[in-house]
């Protein structure tokens, strides 16, 4: 099957009903995931009936094996790119054109319009992005093979760990372990926090040592063309000093206590994962479950402080958007984290993060690393 062919077919019905004799899609993501093409540098224009891939000599053999099957127009080195888009466009007679507002700036966009004053140009949002939340069998595969190295990779990670080593020691050596495992690169950043610096979601890493933490959270993935997304927060299996540890550890804010809420809101998302969901009701599932698990004297769905979960796929975050403000419904397909997460500023952080693919049986956990916070240990 060529999936290829078969997203163009999809995308070409959608734009029947938007009165646009063509899309030109200029975002490397969308190029990619509807043509194949690897390169930075391109622009296609899409019609019922045809797909042209317009770039430059650079990469004219790399188009040749890409995209095998799809006309290629190279640019000449001595043309200026959107001088060569217009020449383009006009050839093709195309006369309401949809650009991906999104992706276009306005200089750009303006440009166009003055090298092709016979054309409309229609913005649109989402077109490309609209299916590409909803994955074939072959990104599902995709998926799961990134998710097989970030877990290998995991593993090199907690084999290799020592109570000397520091954040930024770690947070390297978790890049390195990926591309040993096989990843392109890291879908992401990765993020190590030991200790109370898990109450930053986003933390950057430094030069503490993992001795001097009881505790630490690590979200890594795999770029290998699809990605993965994975977090996992664990004990120390080198632990502070009673004079290392952070006021409120010595106050009683138990890692077990609050390990236990936040992978009850896992669960409780996961039990609503399914064909039809609103995804605000998936996050509001996750939030109850916290609150209810809570200590006495904190609700901690006070201190779960982003949404739930993404889409995950050809890039790390898109549709759809696990989140409560959001009445997008789920799809079979539909390939997404559940994240939740509880950061208490000068304690700590936890978060529980696995990737899920809806289908009309259910959730399917693609992800296979244990919920073990003592997996150091």
């Amino acid at each position: 099957m060529n999936f290829y062919e078969l997203r163009r077919a999809n995308l070409f019905r959608d734009q029947k009903a938007d009165s646009i004799d063509c899309l030109l899609v200029s975002h490397p993501t969308n190029i990619r995931y509807l043509t194949g093409f690897t390169g930075s540098s391109a622009f296609v224009i899409v019609t019922p009936k045809s797909c042209l891939i317009l770039s430059d000599g650079r990469y004219e053999q790399q188009l040749a094996e890409e995209c095998p099957d799809l006309d290629v127009h190279i640019r000449p080195h001595n043309v200026l790119q959107l001088d060569d888009l217009a020449t383009q466009l006009s050839k093709h007679g195309s006369r309401n054109v949809g650009f991906e507002a999104t992706q276009m700036t306005v200089a750009t966009l303006e440009q166009l319009k003055d090298k092709t004053p016979k054309a409309s140009f229609v913005p649109t949002q989402g077109k490309v992005e609209s299916l590409r939340a909803k994955k074939d069998a072959s990104e599902v595969q995709a998926i799961r093979h990134a998710i097989a190295v970030a877990e290998k990779a995991f593993k090199m990670f907690i084999a290799m760990m020592q109570a000397e080593s520091t954040e930024i020691q770690l947070h390297n050596g978790m890049d390195h372990y990926l591309r040993l495992a096989g990843a392109k690169k890291s879908a992401f950043d990765p993020i190590v926090a030991f200790g109370e610096r898990g109450a930053l979601p986003h933390a950057q890493p430094t030069n503490r040592p993992l001795s001097e933490a009881t505790k630490l959270l690590v979200d890594w993935g795999a770029d290998c063309g699809y990605r993965s997304d994975i977090t996992r927060s664990l004990k120390s299996p080198y632990p502070a000093s009673p004079s290392r540890k952070s006021r409120q550890e010595r106050m009683g804010y138990d890692f077990d206590s609050i390990y236990e809420a936040v992978l009850a809101a896992h669960h409780a998302a996961v039990a609503e994962l399914r064909i039809g969901a609103k995804v605000k009701d998936v996050d509001t599932a996750a939030r109850k479950a916290m609150a209810k698990k809570s200590p006495r004297d904190l609700d901690l769905s006070t201190t779960f402080n982003h949404g739930l979960g993404h889409g995950l796929g050809l890039e790390t975050h898109e549709a759809p958007f696990l989140r409560q403000s959001s009445e997008t419904v789920l799809e079979a397909g539909n390939v997404v984290t559940i994240e939740p997460g509880a950061y208490i500023p000068g304690w700590g952080g936890i978060r529980i993060e696995d990737d899920y693919l809806i289908t009309k049986d259910g959730p399917v956990k693609l992800t296979t690393l244990p919920h073990d916070p003592c997996a150091l240990s």
